[in-house]
């Protein structure tokens, strides 16, 4: 295996840990918090696809992308297309 990788499932693993700790210390506000996340992931990945109509432009609506834009919040949206342009040019 590559260190990359390594360095990459490491950090993943860190990012769920924390997740998951957050989420037993106060389960109510931690199911709360995922909750204000997707809801604001999908509301912001439909702008951007509803202002992306106008350009042909469209990012993917599934719970990953959601949930990154909803964890990242602005970030994570232009993360996602820079992702989308750079993996599937136009």
């Amino acid at each position: 295996m590559r260190l990359e990788s390594i360095l990459l499932w490491v950090g993943g693993g860190v990012l769920a840990l924390l997740i998951v700790a957050q989420f037993f210390r106060s389960p109510l506000r931690g199911m709360w918090m995922l909750v204000k996340t997707v809801v604001f992931g999908c509301v912001s990945i439909f702008v951007i696809n509803w202002a992306g109509s106008y350009v042909h432009f469209h990012l993917p609506f599934n719970p990953a992308t959601a949930l990154t834009a909803g964890f990242l919040g602005i970030p994570g949206l232009a993360a996602l297309i820079a992702l989308k342009l750079w993996v599937f040019p136009v």
